[in-house]
């Protein structure tokens, strides 16, 4: 079938005759068009290659037993090659003796001269540290204290032991996120030639800088942007009462600050208020879920234990240093909860630190519906 397809009568023919058969006999399929083999883009088979013709030598004549092609001008010649070489010998041998046994005292050639090598001149960091194999991402990791930048040079084992030893951290999976987001923003990829790698451009955040020195990988979300974007954020999350959501932004706002950069006082000072504001955000976001997570309200309320201590964590929630806004909603929230359960010592103090924190018209119908109740309580 392959043959007829591909029009080979001669060879069909050969075929029929070797198997005994005829073509009447065989079922055979409707055929199409051969397929024609794809033509070379450059027909280099045609080229005319230039080769020059080598003959050989004396030597692989007479191993291959080719001894009657020798000829005495062969062997003249190489008579000739023999003496030339033992010529050469002498003639070296004769200038040693010259040179070891001449006069060459008026050259003042002395002793034979040995270099000085320093110790220590050439190590193998100062090796490393310059030449053009190196990458400005080693640059980077050399050049640099932190953190962050090491984990942008793609170096994550000495960048978790640089937050080992400056802020003892030893669980380093919640910042695998950041390293990623780090080592991904700081570098693009030109793709090249088909079957050959991107090339890679180095993204800095010293632009101006021409010191290699001083040369550093820029750093995705830095303190302005999460003062400006995450902090927002969390504060929504906090206000529209989806404290899981909020947990995780503030959580990533401590991971963004630990794996980040500050260039001046200014900056340092904005990184410890950012800081500062973040973890009070997630203790009392977790004080709150972990009441939550005691149960329903009419379930805790059945059982003693549950009760008390989902009113101590009531109480928690309006410690932590929050914005007073967001303050005044933790403490709305532990006065209604007290006063549902009769808590009314702890509901009236709640209603006090409304009153002194400055209230909003929402704030104040809610506490003045509760202090005359409270106010007229005998306990009270």
């Amino acid at each position: 079938m392959t043959a007829k397809s591909n029009g080979l009568e001669e060879e069909c023919q050969a075929i029929l005759e070797a198997t005994g058969l005829t073509e009447e006999q065989l079922n055979l399929p409707t055929f199409g068009e051969p397929l024609t083999p794809p033509k070379p883009v450059v027909p280099t088979y045609k080229a005319n290659w230039p080769t020059k013709a080598t003959s050989q030598s004396v030597f692989e004549q007479a191993l291959l037993g080719q001894v009657e092609a020798l000829t005495l001008e062969d062997e003249r010649a190489a008579a000739n090659v023999e003496e030339g070489e033992e010529e050469a010998v002498g003639k070296r041998d004769l200038i040693a003796n010259v040179d070891e046994d001449g006069d060459t005292a008026g050259w003042d050639i002395g002793d034979d001269i040995v270099a000085e090598v320093e110790e220590a001149i050439v190590t193998v960091d100062g090796a490393e540290t310059g030449g053009a194999a190196s990458s400005e991402a080693d640059l980077w990791a050399r050049n640099s204290p932190l953190a962050v930048d090491h984990v942008a040079a793609g170096s994550f084992e000495t960048a978790m032991q640089l937050l080992n030893r400056q802020v003892g951290a030893v669980n380093f999976a919640p910042l695998k996120p950041r390293f990623l987001e780090v080592y991904q923003a700081s570098k693009t990829y030109l793709p090249a030639s088909a079957g050959l790698p991107p090339l890679i451009n180095y993204v800095r955040r010293t632009v101006e800088e021409t010191d290699p020195r001083n040369v550093f990988p820029i750093i995705p979300r830095d303190l302005e942007y999460l003062a400006a974007n995450d902090l927002q954020r969390g504060y929504e999350a906090m206000k529209a009462n989806k404290l899981e959501d909020g947990l995780k932004i503030f959580k990533g706002i401590l991971h963004a600050v630990l794996i980040n950069a500050v260039g001046s006082e200014n900056e340092v000072a904005e990184a410890r208020k950012l800081i500062t504001s973040a973890r009070e955000y997630v203790v009392a976001m977790s004080i709150e879920l972990g009441r939550r997570a005691l149960g329903p309200q009419d379930v805790v309320s059945k059982d003693p234990q549950l009760l008390k201590r989902s009113l101590e964590l009531s109480a928690y929630f309006t410690i932590p240093k929050i914005e007073v806004l967001h303050r005044q909603l933790t403490l709305l929230s532990a006065m209604n909860w007290a006063m549902r359960n009769k808590n009314y010592n702890s509901a009236l103090s709640f209603a006090n630190r409304i009153l002194a924190n400055g209230v909003v018209a929402k704030f104040l119908e809610s506490v003045s519906c509760i202090l005359p109740s409270l106010c007229s309580n005998p306990r009270n």
